[in-house]
């Protein structure tokens, strides 16, 4: 065991590395790589799935689209990685995001009281308008950079349609293993995450805590002392038995442990490098929902790309998903000129 985290420090800052230049354009480089082989993945098995028409969209449609904002924001991370990367990327404040929070929290509960005459209204164009709304609120409410909370919100959608596609019953993404042929459940992602956090905090306590506090705009102002050091590193290591267990429990002998690593690494990924795995976990979980709304619409319409914006319902959300993540970048990008270039 490393005893580099239990010996007093002198650093007033311990893992001060997590916030200098040289680590945010690592984090938009490393991004950028992942989100441009991920498109490219996508849209060369997006061509050899089958695009279909515009009235019925086969199983390679979603895909592409996908695949091709993928290739836009990870060309847009890595631009922003060589021309801003002394740049400190402007946070949100703590009483912005629980204003935010407060107002979308009212909203829901206004739908839920007057939520059966609402749903009377809604149609496959209005929910996937719904949908695409609260991705926009989820990367707005980032406190981070917009562009790697876009990343990773593409980056779940993509995940989300491993498996066998229900309509034309051709399996995506696969690879031919058949724990993938139901998709990826949310739960496993968790877990993944899970087993992440646990085992940094195992190899390092203290970088595990500087990277949360990295999160809500601040920095770990101490080494830990050697109780507190073998508390966490006790405390991780059963997050990781309770976890591993978890997936036992719900799959059985068929647990998915090779998607548990490869989630695990993703999440330690996430940790390092300040990627957002809220909005990732969103887009995974809403995903599906996403797709389907959007070919019952083509389908119901016989492919009528304007119906998203001919309807007043599903026009408003999309004008205010639309506005509502160029605001939320703007305002962080003047923030961020505002403020003098970041010493690394």
């Amino acid at each position: 065991m490393s005893t580099t985290d239990a010996q007093p420090t002198t650093d007033a800052q311990p893992h001060a590395w997590l916030h200098g230049s040289a680590m945010r354009a690592a984090s938009d480089v490393c991004l950028a790589v992942i989100l441009l082989i991920a498109g490219t993945v996508a849209i060369l098995a997006a061509l050899s799935l089958g695009l279909g028409s515009a009235a019925r969209l086969e199983a390679g449609s979603y895909p592409l689209i996908i695949g091709s904002l993928l290739l836009a924001i990870g060309i847009t991370a890595l631009l922003r990685a060589v021309v801003l990367r002394n740049l400190e990327h402007a946070r949100w404040s703590v009483i912005s995001v629980a204003v935010i929070t407060a107002v979308i929290l009212a909203v829901q509960f206004a739908v839920r009281q007057w939520g059966l005459n609402v749903a009377l209204l809604f149609g496959p164009p209005e929910f996937m308008a719904l949908i695409v709304f609260q991705l926009a609120l989820a990367i707005a409410l980032v406190r981070a950079s917009r562009i790697r909370a876009i990343g990773m919100v593409l980056l779940g959608l993509l995940i989300a349609t491993i498996g066998v596609d229900v309509e034309t019953g051709v399996e995506r993404f696969t690879m031919g293993l058949d724990s993938l042929a139901d998709g990826v459940m949310l739960l496993t992602v968790v877990i993944g995450f899970a087993v992440a956090d646990g085992v940094l905090g195992v190899v390092s306590p203290s970088l595990l805590l500087a990277s949360y506090a990295r999160k809500v705009g601040h920095r770990l102002a101490a080494g830990l002392s050697l109780p507190i050091d073998l508390i966490v590193r006790v405390a991780c290591a059963l997050l990781i038995a309770a976890a591993l267990y978890l997936a036992y429990l719900v799959e059985g002998s068929g647990w998915p442990l090779e998607q548990i690593a490869v989630f695990a690494a993703l999440g330690v990924a996430c940790q390092v490098f300040d990627w957002n795995r809220l909005v990732f976990l969103l887009a995974v979980n809403i995903g599906p929902l996403l797709e389907e709304n959007i070919r019952r619409a083509h389908l119901i319409t016989q492919g009528d790309f304007m119906v998203y914006f001919a309807r007043p319902i599903s026009a408003t959300m999309l004008a205010l998903a639309v506005a509502i993540v160029l605001v939320a970048i703007m305002l962080s990008a003047w923030s961020t000129f505002a403020r003098r270039p970041a010493s690394a």
